[in-house]
């Protein structure tokens, strides 16, 4: 019998080809080469990303106010309820749908970005004011008064002024209530902040700076229920204007 043979398989070579260079079409190239065309069509681009990714951040954005809104909603009882230390630290024992009750300094830590987190602050703040905890006053209206909320910029702002003033320190809190002016004209209580910014400029021995905050509000508001506080300072003053 004839020996059978196998001819040996030889190992498979890919042959390396050069690459061919993948060229424009004539009208294209012509086109591309336009600099405005080329840095416009890159703008575009440009635009296109920063959109879509300001939809992702929008979106993001819209999940974590509605966590917020969900987590202060929750607290809140605690509060008017006046247990501050649980509405300061919430209640770890309590579960609303498998989740904690997060406290305020949670939730305003958390969130500080969000109009829920920054209505927390304020919150907080005002526990903290209450407790004659300056410091840790400050430190949540600083971040409520970034609201744009308006009373909650301005309850954050009376309270910065009112640490102030607690701790004797009047320039700063006159000048802390003259900040809310412009928005408590629009809901109707600038003659009240005049008055506390005349008061605490009284009391930082600012005279003739309170004198004219006493006189603003008699001519501005001249039959405001703040308007017989303000003759009285005036009167402790020195000068009496008959309106």
């Amino acid at each position: 019998m004839a020996d059978v043979t196998t001819p040996t398989q030889e190992p498979t070579v890919v042959s390396e080809q050069t690459a061919k260079a993948v060229t424009l079409p004539p009208w294209l190239e012509r086109l591309w080469s336009d600099a405005r065309i080329r840095y416009g069509a890159i703008a575009v681009v440009v635009i296109a990303v920063a959109i879509g990714a300001y939809g992702l951040w929008r979106s993001a954005q819209h999940d974590r106010e509605e966590e917020a809104s969900l987590a202060l909603s929750r607290v809140l009882p605690y509060l008017e309820a006046q247990q501050y230390d649980a509405a300061l630290d919430g209640d770890p024992k309590k579960t609303v749908r498998g989740e904690p009750v997060q406290g305020l300094r949670a939730i305003a830590d958390t969130y500080g970005s969000t109009a829920a987190g920054r209505t927390a602050a304020l919150y907080a703040g005002q526990i903290y004011l209450d407790r004659k905890q300056y410091s840790e006053a400050e430190r949540y209206f600083e971040q409520a008064e970034a609201s744009d909320a308006v009373l909650v910029r301005i309850g954050a702002l009376a309270g910065l002024a009112a640490c102030k003033e607690q701790q004797r320190q009047f320039e700063e809190a006159a000048a802390l209530y003259e900040r809310i002016l412009p928005d408590a004209e629009n809901i109707g209580f600038k003659d009240k902040y005049m008055l506390f910014a005349a008061l605490c400029l009284e009391k930082a021995g600012k005279t003739d700076r309170a004198v004219q905050m006493y006189k603003t509000l008699l001519a501005e508001f001249e039959f405001s229920e703040y308007a017989a506080d303000a003759k009285a300072g005036l009167a402790r003053l020195g000068t009496v204007v008959e309106y």
